[in-house]
């Protein structure tokens, strides 16, 4: 019986370019496009400064064919190992990464910094690094799928890290040349040594900026210890102590009929979602709502008496009126709701510190009161991948009522988007920082990647 380790490395270090559909080509340059803008927009955010001063403070003497450009630094290079943790932490940092919602986390935020680092050192080309990313998605994706929602919704697991330290693994595997014995090793190595917790969205710590890199640093200490002939488990996934017994949810919900199903034909990554909002993934149907309510009844804050958010109780432990931080307004409903419907819009980092001390934002908090809702919370146990679903109901001065159901936001795989739509969300992201000057060379670069043999350009600005 081959064990599910054999059968994602043996699809792993084995696919081609010329395997893939033109969707999952096409789609995989949209998660690199994606991850770059939020890597570039990192690099200038008000977390930079820290995350640069932990890059000084971590580099170590390395061997020069080991030295990395660090984004935006036209001559400050590092070894590898900062370089994806920096890059890594700097793609989270607007909160607006890709994630696919039946695995939970965010695969781009770990698996791109990586794979673009991969390609510096190893000097890979476009297809390759195209193909690298549409075998890891998919074993982040499998993963995730056999042990989410419960693992994240019970546990509190964050799957950024869980499942993306093993497609680590896999993408570095991938990207250094390694076979399907090596690939096994690597990722039953990670498998052991995995994890990452979501407590920092309770008080809007750093913890979240982290995870991921974290994650990628495990897969490729991973992928060296196989190459120095260090072995993993043959049954790492789903052996008595194994992957998916340590993660399964405290309902007992592990599901692994798919991990292995398909492959080479479902290509998982075509089901990623892009994110709109720049806050946690949960609140984005409600902020969906919100936006539409404002366009479609012109609303001002002024002509707004009450708003009711009737949610299930995964998103109300989110509910928070007085979020401290910047990471603690992305996971506040009421914080996040209010700046959307002033604004028209929660997509700005900037905007986020101006509404700490907005009177109409924290009037309009006010006018907010969340609840579990037990009809959202039924349809939530028949649909458990709808976790953002919520109904809202708001009341104007004037005595009308409307309301909005929304189950699932906008940018997943029901309401995708575009490359039109993307490249707008791109140039949101870089157009305030050095890069900016040429964005769309760095759009059309990206889109076009098939092409193209060396990547180094998108280091500098």
């Amino acid at each position: 019986m081959n064990l599910l380790i054999d059968e994602l490395s043996n699809y792993a270090a084995n696919l081609r370019y010329e395997d893939l559909s033109e969707r999952a080509i096409e789609v995989g340059k949209q998660v690199i496009l994606d991850a770059y803008g939020n890597m570039v927009f990192g690099r200038y955010c008000k977390e930079s400064k820290l995350i640069m001063d932990y890059a000084k403070l971590a580099d170590t003497e390395v061997k020069n064919e080991e030295l990395v450009p660090l984004l935006g630094e036209e001559d400050t290079f590092t070894g590898s190992d900062t370089a994806v943790f920096v890059h890594a932490m700097m793609a989270r940092c607007a909160d607006l990464d890709d994630g696919y919602r039946h695995a939970m986390g965010h695969p781009g935020s770990i698996l791109v910094p990586l794979l673009l680092t991969m390609a510096h050192l190893h000097k890979r080309n476009g297809k390759e690094m195209i193909t690298a990313i549409v075998a890891a998605y998919d074993v982040y994706a499998r993963l995730g799928e056999a042990i989410n929602p419960f693992m994240y919704r019970e546990r509190g697991f964050d799957a950024t890290g869980v499942c993306g330290a093993v497609a680590a693994a896999a993408l570095m595997s991938k990207m250094t040349g390694a076979d399907a014995v090596q690939t096994k090793h690597a990722m039953g190595i990670s498998s052991l040594f995995t994890g990452g917790l979501i407590e920092y969205q309770n008080d809007g710590t750093s913890g979240k900026i982290m995870c991921n890199g974290w994650g990628a640093l495990t897969g490729m200490r991973a992928v060296r210890l196989a190459a120095c002939g260090f072995t993993g488990p043959d049954a790492a996934l789903e052996g008595k102590y194994g992957f998916f017994q340590a993660f399964t949810g405290t309902s007992g919900h592990c599901d692994l009929t798919h991990v292995a199903s398909d492959l080479g034909k479902n290509f998982k990554v075509t089901s990623i979602y892009f994110k709109r909002h720049a806050c946690q993934r949960g609140l984005h149907a409600i902020l969906d709502a919100m936006l539409d309510l404002r366009e479609s009844y012109a609303l001002s804050p002024a002509k707004i008496k009450s708003i009711d958010i009737r949610t299930s109780s995964f998103i109300f432990r989110l509910s928070n009126p007085n979020p401290k931080t910047a990471v603690g307004a992305q996971a506040s409903t009421q914080f996040t709701s209010a700046v959307a419907l002033k604004y028209g819009r929660m997509d700005s980092e900037d905007l986020i510190y101006n509404s700490f001390t907005d009177p109409e934002v924290q009037e309009l908090v006010g006018k907010i009161t969340v609840s579990k809702d037990d009809e959202v919370q039924a349809y939530l146990a028949g649909n458990p991948t709808h976790f953002c679903a919520a109904k809202v109901i708001l009341e104007t001065c004037e005595g009308e009522t409307y309301e909005r159901w929304v189950p699932v936001p906008l940018g997943d795989v029901e309401t995708p988007f575009g490359w039109e739509m993307l490249k707008v969300k791109f140039n949101h992201l870089v157009e305030e920082t050095p890069a900016g000057k040429t964005k769309e060379e760095r759009f059309d670069f990206l889109r076009n990647l098939e092409n193209f043999n060396d990547i180094n350009r998108l280091f500098r600005f």
